[in-house]
């Protein structure tokens, strides 16, 4: 009751708040393998070193370096899963490293085939880990944690709304932290087969995205989004088949993502191998068109009832992993909706409702060798919205002897608490454009 009566104010203050950081977009804290490009795919080299120490915030063992990269670069480096706190100047972090093995195998398409899903596991593996590390902090950790937050100001007005007590607060904190990571790296150990799945998350990565709710990611721009769905599709750590939606609530901006990883078959013909690849491309661009117009349409029962049962199970594990009673799935349901009605009569919307792919919408294929993988993106054009300036305090008169005490002026976070939620700005002609995005990692598993 407390949400439902709040979500006008919430609306307008995540408004006010994501406009604030769409305009101040933040500097990387670090470099991940999984998002660079092909120039720049390993491990990035740092020249400081890495401590272990105990962190005064949590009294728990923590790694300190002078960058985020060198602190990342240490946890990863211990190939164990885990969730490990890092320091790095005055900032912090943590870095979950999840694991899971495959089997062995001669049959080089069963042994990518477990690969493939041992990638998955391992990535799953490490949400589970960092999601499960963050309560576990005592309460006054959790609430120097949430105090760190609170310094921004999306965060600081999210946690007003979406929380009536203190204990309540602590707890959206966490999620939003624990939710707003950045998938680091995979790696795969041939000899002990075994995958390595790395997220990172620190504050600053948290109000630059975070997933409020299955498939969906809330961003400060649609290239940021991009970026990170397009790493976790092309590092194989999703499953194979799927789709998901990305909002950027300052601008009013959204894009529809499907996508499909397919393996190719092995021949020794030239030409048969050539065939397999062709075929693997094709059914791919079905499966990710498929996966997309399902979005579009709000079923996806079409395009899952022709899965396998083990890849409807790793859509089902990504699901599992939120309650649809939680504070943060109803907020994006009423965001969702709202950026939605607003394209309600794009075109190519309309194409995709009725099975139709637009000419306007982006496909990407990239991959390996052995892998081919998909993605379909479709930008529905928005008159975007222009944040709003916050004005500078009047000057308040220096001698004025029968004049009253001037108004005091509304603070930002009061303005936005008590504007109304803005009408969403129907929808305009914009001539195709292709999504921009960074250049995708490729799918084969290191």
């Amino acid at each position: 009751m407390h949400f439902r009566a709040c979500f006008p104010i919430l609306l307008s203050a995540l408004l006010w708040t994501a406009s604030v950081l769409a305009a101040k977009p933040a500097v990387d804290e670090f470099v991940a393998p999984l998002q660079a490009t092909a120039a720049a795919r390993s491990t990035p080299r740092v020249s400081d070193r890495a401590r272990a120490i105990k962190d005064e915030l949590t009294g728990k063992p923590a790694l300190q370096a002078r960058t985020a990269q060198a602190a990342i670069a240490a946890a990863v480096g211990q190939r164990t899963a885990g969730c490990r706190m890092i320091r790095f100047g005055t900032d912090f972090g943590w870095v979950a490293t999840g694991m899971a093995r495959y089997p062995a195998s001669d049959n080089p398409v069963a042994l990518r085939r477990s690969r493939q899903e041992a990638r998955f596991g391992a990535f799953m593996d490490a949400r589970s880990r960092l999601a499960d590390c963050l309560p576990d902090l005592s309460p006054e950790a959790r609430q120097r944690v949430t105090e760190k937050l609170e310094q921004n100001d999306a965060i600081r007005l999210a946690l007003i709304n979406l929380a009536a007590t203190d204990a309540e607060r602590r707890e959206q904190a966490l999620k939003i932290l624990a939710r707003g990571f950045m998938a680091y790296s995979v790696d795969d150990d041939p000899v002990k087969h075994t995958v390595y799945a790395n997220l990172v998350v620190t504050p600053k990565t948290a109000t630059r995205l975070t997933r409020p709710a299955p498939n969906a990611i809330e961003a400060v721009s649609l290239q940021e989004g991009l970026r990170q769905v397009l790493a976790e599709i092309g590092g194989g750590v999703v499953p194979p088949v799927g789709n998901g939606l990305i909002v950027v609530t300052a601008t009013g901006e959204l894009a529809l993502v499907g996508y499909a990883v397919n393996l190719i078959g092995a021949h020794p013909d030239p030409a048969a191998q050539d065939k397999l690849r062709a075929d693997a491309g094709k059914i791919a661009t079905t499966r990710a068109t498929e996966a997309l117009i399902g979005l579009a349409a709000g079923d996806d029962a079409a395009w899952r009832n022709g899965l396998d049962e083990a890849t409807r199970n790793d859509i089902q594990a990504i699901s599992a992993a939120y309650d649809d009673g939680e504070p943060s799935v109803r907020r994006f349901e009423q965001i969702r909706d709202l950026a939605m009605t607003a394209v309600r009569d794009d075109a190519g919307l309309q194409a995709l409702r009725e099975g139709r792919l637009p000419s306007t919408a982006a496909i990407k294929r990239f991959g390996g060798e052995n892998v081919i993988v998909v993605a379909v993106t479709y930008t529905p054009p928005v008159k975007k919205r222009q944040p709003k300036p916050v004005l500078p305090a009047p000057a308040v008169p220096t001698s004025s002897p029968t004049s009253g005490p001037p108004a005091s002026p509304a603070t930002p976070a009061a303005s936005a608490a008590s504007a109304p939620p803005p009408t969403p700005a129907p929808p305009t002609p914009a001539p195709p454009t292709t999504p921009a995005t960074a250049p995708p990692p490729s799918a084969e598993p290191r």
